[in-house]
């Protein structure tokens, strides 16, 4: 009798005790986190943005064909992209900080081990697999710490973190200019990969969040008896208590309450000894599962504030409505699901898996966005690859070249600020926003050959970089408010392939183009056309959402309708 009663306060005892996910500080570590990953993004983004600079010296050292030789550019970037949801996986096995650090070093020994490539196939290999492969595994857990650090100023952070892209082209153009006159472009990558080093040092700012156990027990307030005071219990000793035949109970004694209510109580040998076990057992839980993994969040990667986030959400791809209210409970997994004794390859696999949802193949409203985000990145770096040989053309300087890179990166900078403001008032409108700056930009980008001084080529310069903000800084929202805040995680994964994908084939593309044609007019014809394409096709996508919504809710009231009807014949059948 005395067994069944500790038994079920044992059970009372250990189902008050829950892993609480602590809130974001909002603060504090948050703002070095965040200049990490600033700085993160700079180095990325900053040696990104400035392959254009070295194309033109690829392309006299190799002899080789301008859209071969663009195949560097994008794979690097392709390669940075379309690893995101593996990095993903990644961070959730491994933690984000491991993770950014393997990719700090392998992007060193990429960008290093290729000066020394023998033929442009092997430097396709280092450059751009290794070093994009290194960049994947930096970059994507920089944004991952941000969104975990804060909630009520994420936008903020956010847009702090990610200004380092921009000021990584503004910095690096003018940079990597310089080292080419002085040292080669060999010697220009051994001082670019030493600098992308130091992003490992940046890393070691990223601190994990670990979960705090909140316990509640009746078991810990001290029972007074005539004789002696005894020690406070916990389920957890009496759990042990039976698992270990050694740690046997010397007495268990019943005693009456003068309320009337009766508690069990139980004196445990050797209770300094069980401690220790409750200290190893529980170290070990921590260990295992104590830090927070980057998918148990659905919102962690959506840029913007959270308050922005209706009340209640209408997802396109479902129909359901997900409340704010429930939005806390519905970013966290079950804990012992997500942490069950798989071994490290499964665990990889099954985060992986996670990340995509194939269902959304079968939306249009995600069909839609997909195809324009595989448009708009097939010309995205059309410019950034292009434009300092097209100045080479026109007879400008080097520098002037260099110059326009960094012009596209101090643009760009300002630009998303200025979106991100816009957008946290409540009467913006971000899909608007986003069509009306990839149609600029691909306009501007389609009447580049028609440019034939400086000053108009600075002009376009800071519209593109501007275009190209506003598109980068609104996808997760977008996404957000299409498909809701429960479906982000899912279409952000397969977004980011859709970039990688289509970032692999644009440059090259464009440079055979270049190459068959003798001149750079049909390349930027080619990524103002796609850029422009994709702000157009998304002009009717939130009718095409509201649309997909009234769909699918008629076909579950059908659905709701039907099942009375049935329940009868089952009854009957039954009978």
């Amino acid at each position: 009798m005395a067994n069944t009663k500790n038994e079920s306060v044992a059970n009372k005892d250990s189902s008050q005790r829950t892993d609480a996910p602590p809130a974001p500080p909002d603060g504090g570590w948050g703002w070095v986190v965040t200049f990490s990953s600033f700085m993160v993004s700079f180095l990325v983004d900053g040696v990104c943005f400035t392959f254009g600079l070295l194309f033109t010296e690829f392309l006299e050292y190799f002899g080789e064909s301008k859209g071969k030789t663009s195949l560097l550019g994008s794979v690097l970037n392709g390669a940075y992209l379309s690893l995101g949801p593996v990095v993903a996986a990644f961070c959730n096995r491994f933690g984000c900080r491991r993770v950014a650090i393997a990719g700090g070093i392998t992007a060193f020994l990429g960008f290093f081990l290729c000066s020394f490539s023998p033929n442009l196939d092997v430097m396709i290999f280092l450059y751009g697999f290794v070093g994009g492969a290194g960049f994947g595994f930096m970059y994507l857990p920089s944004i991952v710490m941000v969104g975990y650090y804060f909630e009520k100023k994420r936008a903020f952070a956010t847009g702090i973190a990610v200004c380092g892209s921009g000021i990584g082209g503004f910095v690096f153009a003018p940079l990597t200019a310089f080292l080419l006159e002085k040292f080669s472009w060999k010697g220009t990558l051994w001082i670019l990969s030493a600098l992308v080093l130091n992003g490992v040092v940046f890393v070691q700012a990223f601190r994990p969040l670990h979960k705090k156990e909140k316990t509640e027990s009746k078991c810990s307030k001290k029972i007074q008896s005539k004789d002696e005071t005894l020690k406070p219990f916990s389920a957890l000793d009496l759990e042990l208590c039976e698992k270990h035949p050694i740690y046997k109970c010397r007495s268990v004694e019943a005693m009456h309450a003068s309320n009337g209510k009766q508690d069990s109580v139980v004196r445990l040998a050797q209770s300094q000894d069980i401690s220790k076990l409750n200290d190893v057992r529980l170290r070990h839980e921590r260990n295992h599962s104590d830090t927070l993994k980057p998918l148990e969040r659905k919102d962690i990667f959506y840029s913007g504030s959270l308050k922005n986030i209706p009340h209640t959400v209408e997802t396109g791809t479902n129909g359901n409505r997900s409340s704010m209210h429930s939005l806390s409970r519905n970013m966290d997994v079950d804990v012992e699901s997500a942490d069950s004794d798989e071994n490290a390859c499964s665990k990889v696999a099954s985060s992986l898996a996670s990340s995509f949802d194939f269902s959304l193949l079968k939306s249009p409203t995600f069909i839609i966005y997909g195809l324009s985000c595989f448009l708009c990145m097939f010309g995205f770096f059309i410019p950034f690859n292009f434009l300092p040989d097209l100045a080479k053309d026109l007879k400008l300087e080097k520098t002037q070249g260099a110059l326009l890179i960094s012009i596209i990166g101090v643009s760009n900078t300002l630009a998303r600020l200025l979106v991100g403001f816009i957008t946290d008032r409540p009467w913006a409108n971000s899909l608007v926003i986003n069509n009306l700056a990839l149609m600029i930009g691909g306009v501007t980008t389609f009447a580049v050959p028609f440019y034939n001084s400086f000053a108009i080529l600075v002009i376009y310069s800071i519209v593109f970089g501007a275009s190209i903000a506003a598109f980068v800084s609104l996808r997760s929202i977008i996404m957000v408010e299409l498909m809701g805040i429960e479906k982000l995680t899912n279409a952000f994964g397969l977004v980011v392939l859709c970039q990688g994908l289509s970032s692999f084939i644009g440059s090259p593309i464009a440079g055979s183009l270049s190459d068959k044609t003798g001149t750079y007019n049909i390349t930027f014809y080619l990524a103002g056309v796609t850029m422009f394409m994709a702000g157009a096709l998304c002009v009717p996508l939130r009718r095409v959402a509201r649309w997909e919504g009234l769909q699918t809710t008629v076909i579950q009231a059908e659905i709701r309708e039907d099942e009375p009807e049935q329940s009868p014949m089952l009854n009957d059948k039954t009978q």
